[in-house]
């Protein structure tokens, strides 16, 4: 975090060079976050390039006591609200983009329990409401995401988080035993 608070200074200051270490410090997580939401590879990297001009136009507006990344994850979320409801639609991830996230197992028989692993995990995290999805997929952005920074991002109390994480938790597990019973049966 201290890093990220001296590089926001040098910002500050006119150097362009730390705000190309913060995008690539940050880029590729913000994209998968964005990507997970939107779901459609072009348009998460146009929302991602406009969260980054975002925090650089109002870079001047972040407060110091609060994790950066916390509020580059919150501009990303604002971002992604916008443009669902300016859609008003949710974008499916087409056959191609599919792909490029498939497993690099080597057998038929991986590649098969993956994508149906893959399969489940996707259906059952847009079987939840958005508030839970946006939860769950901050948790696991890859950025070591604390209940308290998942929070502060979207604005609830750190209890609703938690409870609301723990829930679909269990819902995922009771889903997954389900769909095993099915497999057996």
């Amino acid at each position: 975090m201290d890093e990220d608070l001296r590089l926001v200074k040098e910002v500050l200051k006119g150097n362009l060079d730390s705000f190309n270490i913060i995008v690539n410090k940050y880029e590729v997580p913000i994209l998968r976050f964005i990507y997970n939401i939107i779901k459609n590879t072009q348009t998460a990297e146009d929302i991602t390039q406009d969260v980054f001009i975002t925090v650089y136009n109002k870079l001047y507006l972040y407060k110091s006591e609060y994790k950066f990344s916390n509020w580059i994850f919150q501009i990303a979320r604002n971002k992604c609200i916008d443009y669902v409801r300016k859609n008003k639609k949710t974008v499916e991830a087409n056959i191609d983009e599919m792909r490029e996230l498939a497993s690099k197992e080597e057998t038929p028989q991986e590649l098969l329990e993956f994508k149906e692993m893959k399969e489940q995990v996707e259906k059952f995290l847009y079987s939840l409401e958005e508030t839970d999805r946006q939860i769950i997929l901050l948790r696991y952005s890859g950025e070591n995401t604390t209940f308290n920074d998942i929070a502060q991002i979207m604005k609830i109390s750190e209890s609703s988080v938690k409870r609301r994480y723990y829930n679909a938790r269990e819902k995922f597990k009771k889903n997954i035993s389900v769909q095993e019973k099915r497999c057996r049966g």
